[in-house]
């Protein structure tokens, strides 16, 4: 198959997958080596200058993604303003007018207040910066991208396929303002392509990796019984896909009625703003009240709370040990009991919801994956531990590299086109053959 993926590469087609998240979306793709490459982009946008500031020039960091001042164009954007000038990502997190999806933590509503996907100019650019990035990546000017990618299966049930890919077809350009790839143009053409409901095709990045151009089997296909029910736990909507030996049970699967990690996430960094330290801080500078110690859900969790638990993960420490720094001081401050609160509660909140689906459904294995597997990773192993000492096996499945799980959906939608792209273009062979 490589030789394959080479010849759509020099022909400027990329094979990806897109995971439109609501912490941050999700990219993975497969560059001329056929091996699969993923980044995540924060999904904040912020309204832009027209051109580069000179201060920020001086003092941000070089990294391509970490620096997202673009000029978009695309008819695809609400028709109020087709052509923008925006921050994206971590650049967008400290700006005015900043957007990212959004929860009222003060409120008791078992619903996130954040838009539809197919709908949202804030998902649609935050998926179009990340294409960007990627051809960027591989140096592409123009790109051809059969598009991958999905939405809540709630939302899918109710659009359908084709209504939720015109959102994202066309043409879109992309001009970066500032960064490593100052003044650079990305045209981005998007004719072809499927949307899937979320975790409907994650199986297939837990039964299968692209390496080397080749379709290979992992560990986990020995694991798990022929049937089985998938919880894909995102940052804002739960998925419960069920998986019979006939394939996926539509009618089984579903939206589960709990709150993905935003909101767990928002009232730890209430708690941490509202904290003695920080409070004492901003008194002394004079700082607004709205002063956050954090400025974004994304900067929490990847310098807070993912390095902890990625420690867990390895094995470096028994218990995960959370730690704050305000006004970026050297000195840091021991969180743990907040966010172990919250953790605890997300984790509480879906095992029951979880466990209750699984055994309705009737199947024999629940297998976790997604950013939620990660947030509520340390109790989810206590639980795991638990169920071994009493019933002498596992509650869930986790895949083998579980630091990777975030991305298991976006791996999953690029195996799929992989799979039909590659079957296409060998048709295509052998009818000229013949």
């Amino acid at each position: 198959m490589l030789h394959i993926i080479q010849k759509l590469y020099d022909e400027n087609v990329l094979i990806s997958g897109v995971d439109q998240g609501n912490k941050s979306a999700k990219f993975s793709y497969l560059n001329r080596d056929g091996n699969i490459e993923s980044f995540a982009i924060p999904t904040i946008v912020a309204p832009a200058e027209d051109k580069k500031s000179a201060v920020e020039g001086s003092t941000e960091t070089n990294s391509i993604d970490k620096k997202l001042h673009l000029k978009i164009t695309s008819k695809s954007l609400s028709t109020v303003n087709q052509e923008r000038y925006v921050y994206v990502g971590h650049f967008a997190r400290n700006k005015n007018g900043k957007m990212e999806p959004a929860y009222d933590s003060l409120q008791d509503s078992p619903k996130s207040v954040s838009h539809s996907k197919f709908s949202s100019d804030l998902h649609l650019v935050t998926t179009l910066a990340g294409l960007a990035v990627m051809a960027a990546r591989e140096s592409k000017e123009e790109v051809y991208i059969p598009y991958a990618g999905g939405l809540p299966v709630s939302e899918m049930k109710e659009l359908g396929s084709e209504k939720a890919l015109e959102s994202v077809k066309g043409t879109h350009t992309i001009e970066f303002m500032d960064g490593p790839l100052e003044k650079k143009v990305v045209t981005l053409i998007i004719d072809s392509g499927k949307m899937y409901g979320e975790g409907a095709i994650t199986d297939l990045s837990l039964n299968f990796d692209v390496q080397a151009g080749d379709l290979v089997e992992t560990t986990l296909q020995d694991r798990l019984s022929n049937t089985y029910a998938l919880g894909d736990l995102g940052a804002g909507t739960s998925e419960m896909i069920i998986f019979t030996e006939e394939g996926i049970d539509g009618n089984l699967s579903q939206s589960l009625q709990v709150e993905g990690t935003n909101p767990y996430i928002d009232r730890i960094r209430e708690k941490v703003d509202n904290m003695e330290e920080f409070q004492t801080l901003k008194e002394l500078f004079d700082l607004d009240e709205s002063e956050r110690a954090y400025q974004s859900r994304e900067e929490f969790m990847s310098e807070v709370i993912e390095p902890a638990i990625l420690e867990v993960i390895r094995g470096e420490t028994a218990s995960p040990v959370f730690e704050v720094r305000f006004l970026k001081a050297k000195k840091k401050t021991d969180v743990t009991e907040i966010v172990m609160e919250e953790i605890r509660k997300y984790a509480n909140d879906h095992k029951k919801v979880l466990t209750s689906a699984w055994n309705s459904a009737g199947v024999d294995d629940l297998v976790l994956v997604g950013g939620g597997l990660l947030f509520g990773y340390p109790v989810f192993k206590e639980v795991q531990e638990k169920f071994q000492e009493l019933q002498g096996q596992e509650w869930v499945v986790m895949p083998d590299k579980v630091e990777e799980s975030p991305y298991f959906t976006s791996k999953g939608y690029l195996i799929a086109n992989f799979i039909h792209i590659t079957e296409k273009e060998e048709e295509g062979l052998e009818s000229v053959e013949s």
